[in-house]
């Protein structure tokens, strides 16, 4: 009886040429623990043969199980195996001897064009039956870790002697026939070596760089697999108004002594890393000395944070996000929803109270429309760590990823509280523990492609920026070209006081208008440092269930966002909660087109008059608008299909016929506008 959850179809078959008999089993595989159920204590021998395949996982199989034999054939002929080894020499170092004992080989290509794209697993248990799988799945850590994705596997038990073992046999020698044995070098180097000696050898085979990756984003990688293996003390986000909840668990580290105060990271075969970040951990009381990196845990996330812009947030090996802090404490950021509605309706009652702090300090002819822009920021911010998962989806659909997995834009006049909602996010992710985004004035190319080594999936936030800085190829493509999915990049979110001018760039955000004016006294100050540093547990309800939810490819929209919007639908149904009026159920920048606002205020205040000219239309804009902040504003706002300029106090818009339904009025028959068209 298969003890994976996701199994479909389980019957004994009969095969009609040989009259054997055999147990199929036909199974959706959603996470690691899925398949991790067929590799039982039992196994003595494993044959596999993977596509894509990581270290970490073989490693991972031997400290499971016990197995006297494996043998892996990985099909990708374009990956250096050695690149993967990388800063992990102690992996490397236990997997050569496993292989020196002649437990583990992996067969890597022998030519470049020779290339394997079969997954096979046959799997021989101590009473002499066999377990043979053919499926999807690869033995790839990134396939497991951060992207969630659905295997399909097909699983024949037999006695160990059928027809049927020996086609997986004969399938299995064809392929095993394309490659050579990895690292049969660095055993013929190491063997004859003592003790104290092979480690430096070690250091020294997998020394040598052919990856594109830089260092400091391999090195970055290293740092994130160090801080996962670390025994750090754990925590998790308890809201304010469950302190008194005795099911809830705080700490999941109780021998605080016990926890690792600092993380050791070998630098060997790097050139330019251990003298370029010496002084900069040195001043967060680290320390480099020779070709050994030596911090604590936080540390090492402050620094990622200060070089790169994001701290270290990671998906485990079982798929439970977690947050490194600066204060040496790792925040598990996975719950399990409450049975109880009244704590869930408590947590998002918090949320509504920060949105409609906009009816009561707030100044917009539009409140309902601005409540539900801070909305979907939330909703945004909520969905960002999931992003590698969905790029890993995307890509593999021939889906443009920057084009489809939009960055955030948010702006608004001084006093709008964009600082403060994105300050808020953060408050959400780390309860407190990360607050400030980047200084715009910090935002070119360089700190954009440095965000890319990062290997975090907390998003980075670059604030009051000037929008003109985006039109670079090094934010247009700065996933598309760049993610292969062994590294994570981070989401991308800028906040500014203008709108994004009309072009390119435009198609690679989320575009979101803070239309209020707040009050700027030390009360509405006050309620807003209130609000937003409350604890609340939201966020790590919203992950553990938004983690399992099916990636669509959607053929009626692109909200990418959609199942995130759902998730939060889930926690109000759980909550008994009705939802706000305000609450996005589309993206809230078409639902709630500000820029329509905008024209149709202008029209009622008499702002504007039009007109026709040379097969154009004119609005022209009453003298007292300013035309860089104004007039500019109106243009912008219009569908790029317009083709609208600034013109002083004109707005020349070449095609009328993408505003003639854009506009919440009618120019023809509106009352005044047709007298002023024919002028």
């Amino acid at each position: 009886m298969s003890d994976n959850p996701n199994t479909l179809l389980e019957a004994e078959i009969e095969f009609a040429d040989t009259g054997e008999t055999a147990t199929l089993e036909l199974a959706t595989l959603k996470r690691w623990q899925n398949f991790q159920t067929y590799f039982t204590s039992d196994i003595r021998r494993i044959r596999a043969v993977t596509y894509s395949e990581s270290p970490e996982m073989l490693d991972r199989v031997f400290d499971a199980i016990d197995v006297d034999e494996m043998e892996v054939v990985v099909g990708d002929h374009t990956k250096d195996y050695r690149e993967s080894l990388r800063g992990k020499e102690q992996l490397a170092a236990r997997l050569e001897r496993l292989q020196r004992e002649d437990r583990l080989q992996i067969v890597l290509p022998a030519l470049r064009n020779n290339e394997v794209h079969s997954k096979l697993y046959l799997l021989e248990h101590e009473d002499g039956t066999r377990t043979n799988i053919v499926g999807s799945p690869n033995l790839s850590k990134k396939a497991w870790e951060s992207v969630y994705q659905k295997n399909v596997i097909v699983v024949f038990r037999t006695d160990g002697n059928q027809r049927i073992d020996s086609v997986f046999d004969e399938w299995y020698a064809e392929m095993r026939d394309y490659g050579d044995v990895f690292m049969e070098d660095l055993t013929e180097r190491v063997e004859e070596l003592p003790n104290e000696q092979q480690e430096e050898e070690v250091h020294a085979w997998i020394a040598g760089r052919t990856t594109s990756d830089s260092e400091e984003a391999e090195v970055e990688q290293a740092l994130t697999d160090r801080l996962e293996e670390a025994n750090v003390r754990k925590a998790t986000i308890v809201g304010d108004f469950e302190e008194d909840e005795a099911d809830i668990t705080v700490s999941f580290t109780d021998d605080e002594e016990a926890s690792d105060v600092h993380i050791s990271q070998s630098l060997q075969g790097y050139e330019s890393v251990p003298g370029e970040w010496q002084d900069e951990f040195r001043s967060l009381d680290g320390s480099i000395e020779g070709s050994k990196l030596r911090a604590s845990p936080g540390a090492i996330s402050r620094h990622s944070k200060e070089k790169f812009g994001a701290p270290k947030m990671w998906f485990t090996d079982d798929d439970r996000l977690v947050l490194q802090t600066p204060e040496d404490l790792q925040l598990d950021l996975m719950r399990e929803v409450p049975d109880d509605p009244d704590r869930v309706d408590t947590a998002l009652a918090q949320l509504e109270e920060y949105f409609e702090a906009v009816d009561e300090f707030g100044k917009t002819d539009h409140p309902e429309a601005v409540k539900a822009q801070m909305f979907e920021a939330i909703i945004w911010f909520f969905w960002a760590p999931f992003i590698n998962r969905y790029a890993s989806v995307y890509k593999s659909r021939g889906i443009d990823l920057d084009k489809f997995l939009p960055s955030l834009y948010i702006y608004g006049e001084p006093g709008s509280g964009k600082g403060t909602l994105a300050r808020y996010a953060f408050h959400l992710l780390s309860d407190g523990h990360v607050s400030e985004p980047e200084d715009g004035d910090n935002l070119n190319k360089t700190a954009l492609r440095s965000v890319r080594q990062v290997d975090s999936v907390f998003p980075v936030v670059f604030d009051d920026i000037n929008p003109s800085d985006l039109d670079t190829e090094a934010y247009l493509n700065f996933r598309q070209k760049h993610w292969t999915g062994d590294s994570d990049f981070p989401a991308l979110a800028f906040i500014s006081n203008d709108n994004l001018p009309r072009s390119r760039i435009q198609h690679r955000a989320k575009t979101l208008y803070l239309d209020v004016q707040f009050d700027q006294t030390h009360k509405t100050a006050e309620y807003a440092s209130k609000l937003t540093k409350r604890s609340n547990p939201l966020f790590t309800w919203f992950a553990h269930e938004f983690r399992n939810r099916d990636i669509a490819i959607r053929e009626k929209d692109d909200d990418t966002l959609a199942e995130a919007r759902n998730v939060f639908v889930d926690l109000y149904d759980a909550a008994g909660r009705e939802l706000p009026d305000y609450f996005p159920h589309q993206p809230a920048e078409e639902r709630y087109d500000l820029g329509k606002f905008l024209w149709q205020d202008a029209v009622d205040g008499d702002l504007v008059e039009f007109q026709r000219r040379n097969g154009k239309l004119v609005a022209e804009f009453d003298e007292s608008l300013g035309v860089f902040s104004s007039v500019r504003q109106y243009a912008r706002c219009l569908p790029n299909e317009a083709r609208a300029s600034n013109d002083g106090h004109q707005v020349v818009i070449k095609e009328e016929d993408a505003v003639r339904d854009w506009f919440p009025f009618d120019i023809e028959t509106t009352d005044g506008l047709l007298s002023r068209l024919l002028r």
